[in-house]
């Protein structure tokens, strides 16, 4: 007779029930995972699309707007031509405004000792006179009758100095010059 061991099969089906069981719970998890693989492939897609579709989007607004930006950059180019000839023209106007007013002016209450050797206008407006005096009090009442003129705003005296000349003729006789320079901002 043979023995017939029962338990040992029921054992192995056990054991195939569970291997079984372990593959159904191995499938179900790849099937799982490639399902959200699949749904994130697919948002990432709809995603690249969308931001292809944007892309395009703002590309056309770029030509559309592209004659805008140009006629800005001509309108800067323009408003910069200005700008350096409102300069040139405000220059042209401080310079006209030295006329025989402003010279008649200046000789009016200039001494007879004092001399104008000089005389130039600069970028800013002012008139820069240099000049020669036989003495300092000349050149202090020049430059206070400058100030009560009314034709500048300021009057600076920059600089004086005195120098010595000797006579050819006369060894003894000896005449001091003095050398001046003033800054006269005209009035606007």
């Amino acid at each position: 007779m043979k023995d017939i061991n029962l338990i040992s099969q029921s054992q192995q089906q056990k054991k195939d029930r569970q291997n079984s069981g372990i593959s159904l719970q191995l499938g179900i998890a790849f099937l799982v995972v490639l399902a959200l693989g699949m749904v994130g492939y697919g948002i990432l897609t709809f995603l690249e699309v969308r931001l292809a579709a944007k892309e395009m989007a703002i590309e056309q607004q770029i030509k559309a707007a592209s004659p805008i930006v140009t006629v800005k950059k001509e309108i800067q180019g323009k408003q910069d031509k200005i700008n350096q000839l409102s300069g040139i023209v405000d220059l042209v106007s401080a310079r006209s405004t030295l006329n025989t007013r402003v010279l008649d002016g200046i000789s009016s209450v200039m001494p007879e000792n004092v001399f104008i050797v000089n005389y130039a206008l600069d970028q800013t407006g002012n008139l820069n006179i240099i000049g020669k005096s036989k003495d300092m009090d000349s050149i202090a009442y020049f430059i206070a009758k400058l100030k009560g003129s009314g034709l500048f705003s300021n009057v600076y005296l920059g600089n004086v100095g005195g120098s010595t000349n000797s006579g050819n003729t006369d060894p003894n006789a000896e005449t001091t010059e003095y050398n001046f320079a003033a800054i006269l901002t005209l009035e606007k």
